[in-house]
Order: C-alpha cells, then structure tokens, then sequence
C-alpha cells in the first residue's frame, strides 16, 4: 500500500470522521468505521448525482462443477445508463454475448449467439426495472448496487464490520480501500481517491456456500455525463432474429 498522497477531499472526509468518533465518545467496540462511511457517502452521492454515464466492467467469477470444483468463468459488459429511464448492457464471455436494452418502456434480451430475444413492458425507471428484472427472470445487473440512493444506508443494516484500510492501487489509480463481513459474504472497495470517488473494484467471497466462491469487478473507461442519444436504448431486430417468451 501507499499512505503518500491524500487529496485534499480525502482530508475533509477523514477529519469529519473523527469528529464523528469524538463526539460520539470515541467507542472502540463499534465495528462500522465512520471514515469508510465517509468515503462510501461521497461515492454513493456523486454517483447517483450523474445524469448519465459509461462503465467498462470486468468480472470474474467462480462456479461449482461436481468434477472439477471451483470453476473461474470471466466477462466484461460495456454499461450505458442516462437518468432516468434508459439503459443498455452488451455484455460477452464465457456465456455468450447478450444486449439488454431498456428504453423506460420495455425492457429486450437479445442473445447475439442464437438470435434470439424477448421484450417486456418495464417499470418507469432504472432501478425500478433492475428489482424487476432481477426478482422475475434472475438476471443480474453489473454495478446496479452503486446507483442506489440507500447504498450506504442498506450495507450498515445488512454488515457486522466496515472498516477502512487505507490508501492502495488498482490499475495505477490510488484507491480508499474498505472491507467489511456479515453473516453470508466478505465484501471489499476500492474507491478512486480524487475529485469523483468512482468505485473501481469490488471482490466479495460467498463464505456462506460451499468451497467459498468469489466475485470479482473491476470497473474502467468511466465517462461521467457524456451525451448519449436515445436512439442507443432502441432495440432494432434484426432480420434474422427469432422472438421467444421471456419465462420467469
């Protein structure tokens, strides 16, 4: 790790934390560090503060095989998001390559390698359309967590520790490094520590299933409120495409 810069934000954020400590008495026992909190406010601020933005995201991730155990599989998904109603993922690996377009009417899942795809109506925003894609078809949005306005609020309630652990690297970026547990996973942040505090990898270790398996992100290429014309969230079928029911 290196401890040899910190930006002047990053400074204000540290010193509000320990105020927070004094004035609270300064309880050792406490498990959820107000510095990590700081840091992940700010992020979780700035990032639901976009009014549209681009994310590179690789992921490597493990899955159970009865022969060979852990498995490691990898992706990468180019993210489009433009507040507060349009999406697009392309997304290709070792599952094949498939677009989601979501244009704050329907949401489509195209399957590039057969050809196929399905469309539904869809809720009237982002998230709404995430918690409703997720709960019905089990399909998982890369970076979703980061973009609700309750981040922060939702992993206090649901973690046992969140501790800061100083500045490191990702990708020749220096980085506020956090972890914390709970009773189902180990999870850790690594946040740019400059003017944006974008997330720029995210591991978590499922503690609570057999072998232990992890996940892993790391989110790249940001573009912060480039212009995005609405004509990319528009799904076009291709002439050779087949649609099939989306089956929950």
């Amino acid at each position: 790790m290196t401890f040899n810069k910190i930006t002047s934000e990053s400074l204000k954020l540290i010193f509000s934390a320990l105020i927070i400590i004094i004035l609270s008495g300064g309880d050792s026992r406490s498990q959820i560090d107000s510095a990590a909190i700081a840091i992940l406010d700010k992020m979780s601020d700035n990032i639901t503060d976009l009014e549209s933005c681009r994310i590179s995201i690789y992921m490597e991730y493990d899955q159970y095989d009865e022969k060979l155990g852990l498995v490691k599989h990898s992706d990468i998904s180019d993210v489009y998001l433009k507040a507060p109603d349009k999406m697009l993922v392309k997304k290709k690996g070792d599952g094949g390559m498939k677009n989601i377009y979501y244009n704050g009417k329907d949401i489509t899942v195209y399957l590039e390698n057969t050809r196929m795809y399905a469309s539904a109506p869809a809720p009237p925003t982002i998230m709404e359309t995430i918690d409703s894609v997720h709960n019905s078809l089990g399909i998982d949005f890369p970076a979703a967590d980061f973009f609700y306005q309750d981040f922060t609020d939702n992993l206090i309630e649901n973690s046992d520790i969140i501790s800061y652990l100083g500045l490191t690297d990702v990708s020749g970026k220096e980085c506020f490094h956090i972890a914390g547990t709970n009773d189902d996973q180990t999870f850790q942040f690594w946040v740019s520590n400059d003017e944006n505090y974008l997330p720029l990898k995210l591991v978590i270790v499922y503690t609570d299933k057999q072998y232990k398996p992890q996940f892993e992100a790391v989110y790249s290429e940001w573009e912060l409120n480039p212009v995005i014309p609405d004509s990319l969230f528009e799904f076009t079928v291709p002439e050779d495409a087949v649609r099939i029911k989306i089956l929950k």
